[in-house]
């Protein structure tokens, strides 16, 4: 009697360690299903210059194109949509990123701050897609963080966060910066 449980004893650990590992495993690779969690989500991986972190977050508005199109693989890689029009957009966005971590006059300086939440909402509206009919709501972010024990909202800094909804989760589109007299 003493063995049988013993192994049930056993066979209890090995479980619970196991939900507890499963568990643990799943919070890390969650994918963002709030606006907060996925900026906070980008905000880390930006501070920490991970750029296949952020890249992970992010959609292309020719994601959303391929999508309505529905096209296969191979098709995508032929159309303008996928050829073209998302390698530029993915370029686009790590050199968003890459000024982002290197920071600069009013910009967030990722490395010394913490975020603490999402802030205002600077412009919420819809983009169309190929039709005036197929349109993604999109909200532009500012954050709210903390620098040496003081909390501040970024409506002054950049950049600014584009979030988009994609398959029950969210995304960012792109960083918003201030316009230069070259863009």
């Amino acid at each position: 009697m003493i063995h049988a449980r013993g192994s049930a004893s056993k066979a209890f650990i090995i479980l619970s360690t196991f939900f507890i590992v499963s568990v643990v495993m799943a919070s890390c690779s969650s994918r963002p299903t709030t606006e907060e969690a996925l900026l906070e989500q980008a905000f880390d991986a930006i501070k920490e210059n991970d750029w296949e972190a952020y890249q992970k977050l992010t959609i292309t508005y020719a994601d959303f194109l391929l999508k309505a199109q529905k096209t296969s693989r191979a098709e995508e890689q032929m159309s303008y949509a996928g050829g073209v029009l998302k390698p530029e957009e993915l370029q686009s966005q790590r050199e968003q990123f890459d000024r982002a971590v290197a920071g600069g006059e009013g910009q967030i300086d990722f490395r010394r701050t913490e975020f603490i939440g999402a802030g205002p909402v600077f412009l919420e509206s819809t983009m169309e897609l190929l039709t005036a009919e197929e349109k993604v709501p999109f909200k532009i972010y500012a954050l709210k963080i903390a620098e040496g024990g003081m909390q501040r909202e970024t409506r002054d800094l950049f950049p600014r966060f584009t979030v988009v909804p994609w398959e029950g989760e969210y995304r960012v589109m792109r960083l918003e910066f201030p316009k230069t007299d070259s863009q």
